[in-house]
């Protein structure tokens, strides 16, 4: 990483800062460093290590080729000392949960010591449930944009010696008539083992993720996740699962359903959309406690996140935690009902690859919000990864036995 990808990342990180002043404090950063090495001090970065700096003995060097010898002055090199922390979490093994959604795959990879800490995310648009709802299969060019994609994360789980991985399948591989198929090639081609999940054990992991990981939450609470091939909701009280439940819409679905054409949307599309949704929630109508407060979780929540806080670049630290207001849920749908999909990638904060599926996951969290009188969603960057990845530093049983 040389400097100007280090001022890049930094900027990306506190956008709130102009780019000339993160560069010039870099710039600072690193002189004072440099001084304080030409004089011989000692740096400490706490919980990283040391950098000495030791002085060689002056030596004697005789030229092969004049037979002339000299006295060469003492040299100056520096020492890096790595500190215990440092030591002990390059010596803890990785390990690796992979969400495999209709839409989205999904790769984390952390270790924990002593707690848990990511060190890779990455976010594969690989559109698996293209077709799925009309043919009840895996297309053709789905499955190899799926494989493509695992051949990808397979290099990075090499790359960063993951020890173990949770690749868990969602929606779209508990319809796919030829999921089986998917898996098989996965698990021969690249050596990944795909677990399908039921809609239950989803919602376990969700809920682990979300309540492990998000400071603010008040009970009993909702938990929300609008996936491309359906939505999955938890109702937990005393940081417990109290309730759960899969709709068989999402925004995929939804977009495939009344949105067929990749243009403005009409007024009569919305409104059919509505009503759709509005068939769906009667679950969500009837749970027995009252949410305090709504938890919004995955991709769709996300990017509605990074749309209404108009971010340059998908800042999960931004967003982590963000009141979505429903008041600024119904705007964010105005707007993007009077654009076509390629006008709406022009919009700060949008993910590509998502253009055309938003306004329908934005529908689906509108509806819940009517339905339960919601003021705001809390938006949480958290959910079944970081549940399944916590699941494997708990230990090593079949999953079905923590629910």
């Amino acid at each position: 990483m040389n400097k100007n990808d280090l001022v890049t990342k930094l900027w990306r990180k506190f956008p709130d800062f102009r780019r000339k002043d993160l560069e010039i404090v870099l710039d600072l950063l690193f002189e004072r460093l440099k001084t304080a090495l030409k004089q011989g001090e000692r740096i400490e970065i706490r919980g990283f290590g040391r950098f000495l700096v030791r002085e060689q003995k002056a030596r004697r060097f005789k030229n092969p080729k004049t037979g002339k010898e000299q006295i060469l002055p003492p040299r100056k090199r520096i020492i890096f000392k790595p500190g215990k922390d440092l030591k002990e979490r390059l010596n803890t093994p990785a390990k690796a949960s992979l969400d495999l959604g209709t839409q989205t795959f999904r790769l984390l990879i952390g270790k924990n010591n002593p707690t848990f800490r990511p060190i890779l995310r990455k976010r594969f648009n690989v559109r698996l449930g293209d077709g799925l709802s009309k043919t009840g299969e895996i297309s053709n060019e789905a499955m190899k944009r799926g494989l493509l994609a695992l051949k990808e994360i397979k290099g990075l789980l090499t790359q960063a010696e993951t020890e173990d991985v949770f690749a868990a399948g969602t929606e779209a591989f508990r319809r796919a008539k030829n999921a089986a198929q998917f898996i098989e090639k996965a698990k021969t081609e690249l050596g990944i083992e795909i677990k399908v999940l039921s809609p239950e054990e989803e919602a376990f992991f969700t809920a682990k993720g979300v309540l492990c990981l998000l400071q603010k939450k008040a009970f009993p609470c909702l938990i929300i996740d609008v996936g491309g091939g359906s939505t999955e909701y938890v109702l937990c009280n005393d940081s417990k699962v109290h309730a759960w439940g899969s709709l068989s819409l999402g925004a995929v679905t939804l977009k495939e359903k009344c949105f067929p054409v990749d243009e403005i949307p009409t007024l009569k599309e919305i409104e059919t959309a509505k009503e759709v949704i509005d068939q769906s929630l009667s679950p969500i109508k009837n749970l027995e406690y009252a949410p305090k407060e709504a938890i919004a979780t995955g991709g769709t929540a996300s990017c509605l996140a990074a749309l209404d806080l108009r971010l340059e670049y998908y800042l999960p630290e931004k967003t982590h935690g963000h009141k979505l207001k429903v008041s600024k849920l119904r705007q964010l749908i105005d707007k993007l009902s009077k654009l076509s999909p390629q006008e709406r990638l022009r919009l700060k904060g949008m993910e590509e690859g998502r253009e055309d599926i938003i306004l329908p996951g934005a529908l689906i969290f509108l509806g819940i919000a009517e339905a339960l009188g919601l003021e705001y969603f809390r938006v949480s960057e958290t959910g079944i990864l970081e549940g399944l990845l916590l699941h494997l530093y708990e230990k090593d049983s079949n999953i079905s036995e923590n629910n």
